[in-house]
């Protein structure tokens, strides 16, 4: 496939970063999706105890040691990104499909629709995002359904206000104005003409917050409100080892941390690249 010289694509492909962010993205997407496959120990990452592996500490047969169950870590970690990725994810998409739309409605109709939506929006911004995940998630039950819903439900105003900006931004422009002037609805307007223009910063902020949103899953899943056994998650795999690293087994925290440390730097990296091949502007600056 041949890129265009200064498209946004070929932008991107400059990002050494993005492109190796991307790379490492999609290969622990490779291995969540094929972990049965990938791994001999597909069993033990379902949950299944060996526990004559009991504690094991890495070597040739575990490279990543065995937890206290004996399960194979690395197993454990390929079935864990089923779950820490799915979450993050989900709680981006939701979060965009709730907020977006209420933006769009309140930006472009304005008046007491848009006084009562904001004051909506400030209600819930109003509270620490991780205090009232936690208490969400608490009042629904510990599980991880629960624990996507309640994320996405402290998350969405801020889409909603992104949306808003960039709809006020759009809605008295030349091409708006030929709409209304010619009797296309206000649905029609938001859907066709104003929800496509403002999507691009949308797409890169979802890109930006998917790291951010593995973190706070994996905090949930560490103090009990998230996924929960004999499912693996990175959280729950930290929250399990945390008691015995100061006994010297190191492994049983130490590598399900990396996994989320440098898969949220990675859609860090990525959303910047992103963000610098959609804008223009920054793309100046190259």
């Amino acid at each position: 496939m041949r890129v265009e010289v200064g498209s946004t694509l070929w932008f991107l492909l400059r990002d050494r970063a993005a492109v190796i962010s991307a790379g490492f993205l999609l290969s622990v997407a490779l291995a969540a999706v094929f972990a049965p496959i990938l791994t001999p120990y597909a069993a033990q990452g379902m949950g299944d105890p060996d526990l004559s592996r009991k504690f094991a500490a890495p070597g040739i047969e575990h490279p990543f040691g065995a937890d206290g169950l004996g399960r194979d870590q690395v197993a454990r970690l390929m079935f864990g990104a089923r779950r820490s990725l799915s979450m993050g994810v989900l709680v981006v998409v939701a979060a965009i499909a709730v907020g977006t739309p209420l933006g769009v409605v309140a930006g472009y109709l304005g008046g007491w629709v848009d006084e009562l939506l904001m004051r909506v929006t400030d209600v819930f911004l109003a509270f620490p995002p991780l205090l009232l995940a936690i208490a969400i998630a608490a009042a629904l039950g510990a599980s991880y359904v629960n624990a996507v819903a309640a994320i996405a439900a402290t998350w969405w105003p801020w889409y909603a206000r992104l949306a808003r900006a960039q709809t006020l931004s759009v809605r008295e422009r030349a091409y708006i104005e030929a709409a209304r002037g010619i009797g296309v609805r206000h649905r029609v307007i938001m859907r066709r003409h104003i929800l496509p223009n403002i999507l691009t910063p949308i797409v890169v902020q979802g890109t930006l917050d998917v790291g951010t949103a593995i973190l706070v899953a994996a905090g949930l899943s560490f103090i009990g409100l998230g996924t929960q056994a004999p499912y693996a998650d990175w959280g729950v795999m930290i929250s399990d080892g945390r008691l015995y690293f100061l006994s010297g087994r190191w492994w049983l925290s130490t590598f399900p941390g990396l996994a989320i440390f440098l898969t949220a730097m990675a859609f860090n990296f990525l959303g910047d690249g992103v963000r610098v091949a959609a804008d223009p502007r920054l793309r100046r600056t190259l």
